[in-house]
């Protein structure tokens, strides 16, 4: 029996990003492997032999911005740390940071393995120096300068991915607040709906969104900039187009099951629900180009799942309305998309192997 604790804050699992864990505990333990929540590391006992997987949620306090002098909550954690692997026990830690980059380097050489929801195709971004990484490596330097701490080279391969935002819950109806509840037998009672792609869509493109994300940060309003594009070339298309600002989730929802296109720009990471919700509703995903990047379930692939256009968005408008004129050449892509995520995120196989690769792989090249 292979034994799994995690170690996260509660508001991680109201956020679901634990909803799988929830979701198959049963099928895990059919699989040997067991797997143990925890709150509070001070009720945590670990034992020789046990897999910790440390969602980087629980520090976050004292783990917000790498980029300033380690606090005294930091050496805190790091102490944590070393006093857990003394035992024996096998450290994964769970970067669920939105974005392919990471703050989180300087506990890396403290750790087995180093888990993030999508990893760059070309790891050597994360070691880099003099160039300045920037957090987000589709902006460009001049506009945002959130800069990581670079993660030391000899410690590039724990960088492992694990899953990304595909497997949370996404009803309509989500067991957020009773996340113990988001088990096979709630799925019984409250199903996820998809909506037929061949059903009437009277909006030819749908996008709702914030225009900025953050007035008191003005660092974080360039990360709307594809956002706010976004906005802009909707003005001046001339098909049925619905977009603005944030509207309820019934209405947003609604719309985007009536949509034959769903724009889902980046944010502050690459992976957005806006991609999961898309499939779902069975509309066409236009995405900025996803091939820089390495994440689980793939389900990113062009021009057979989603249609990409370039990150400054200068291709948006002329496919969006080629697409719209020739929706039928299209709607397979749509069809496709809600097929491979309906596939994986109704597989417990697909998510325990991922688990188990995992485990399996901890701290190996």
């Amino acid at each position: 029996m292979t034994s799994i604790k995690i170690l996260a804050s509660p508001r991680t699992a109201l956020f679901s990003d634990l909803h799988p864990f929830f979701r198959w505990k049963k099928q895990l333990s059919e699989q040997n492997i067991h797997v143990s929540i925890y709150f509070d590391h001070k009720k945590l006992k670990i034992s020789e032999h046990d897999h910790l997987i440390l969602h980087h949620r629980y520090f976050e306090s004292g783990w917000r911005d790498f980029s300033k002098p380690m606090s005294e909550n930091d050496k805190t954690v790091i102490h944590y740390l070393k006093e857990v692997r003394k035992k024996g026990c096998r450290i994964l830690w769970w970067d669920a940071q939105d974005t392919s980059g990471s703050t989180g380097f300087p506990v890396i050489p403290y750790v087995d393995t180093f888990i993030k929801n999508q990893v760059l195709k070309d790891k050597t971004y994360y070691t880099s120096v003099n160039n300045r990484p920037n957090l987000r490596v589709w902006l460009d330097p001049e506009i945002e300068q959130t800069v990581f701490v670079p993660c030391p080279s000899d410690q590039l391969h724990k960088i492992k991915v694990g899953w990304n935002l595909a497997f949370n819950d996404r009803r309509y109806f989500p067991f957020k607040l009773h996340y113990y509840f988001s088990n096979i037998t709630s799925y019984r009672i409250n199903p996820l709906k998809f909506t037929n792609v061949d059903a009437e869509r009277p909006l030819d493109l749908t996008f709702r969104g914030k225009a900025n994300y953050d007035n008191k940060f003005p660092q974080h309003n360039a990360i709307s900039f594809q956002r706010n594009e976004v906005f802009r070339l909707l003005e001046s298309m001339k098909f049925n187009v619905t977009y603005g600002n944030v509207v309820s989730r019934k209405q947003y929802l609604r719309e985007l099951s009536q949509s034959k296109i769903s724009i889902s720009p980046f944010g502050y990471g690459e992976v957005c629900y806006r991609d999961f919700e898309t499939f779902i509703a069975g509309s066409i995903l236009i995405k900025p180009s996803m091939e820089h990047l390495i994440t689980f379930p793939n389900l990113f692939l062009p021009n057979e799942t989603y249609i990409p256009v370039s990150w400054d968005l200068h291709d948006l408008q002329e496919k969006a309305e080629f697409v719209i004129a020739n929706y039928n050449m299209h709607k397979e892509i749509a069809k496709n998309g809600q097929e491979a995520y309906r596939n994986f995120i109704n597989s417990p196989d697909i998510f325990i192997s991922s688990v188990k690769n995992l485990i399996n792989q901890n701290g190996q090249s």
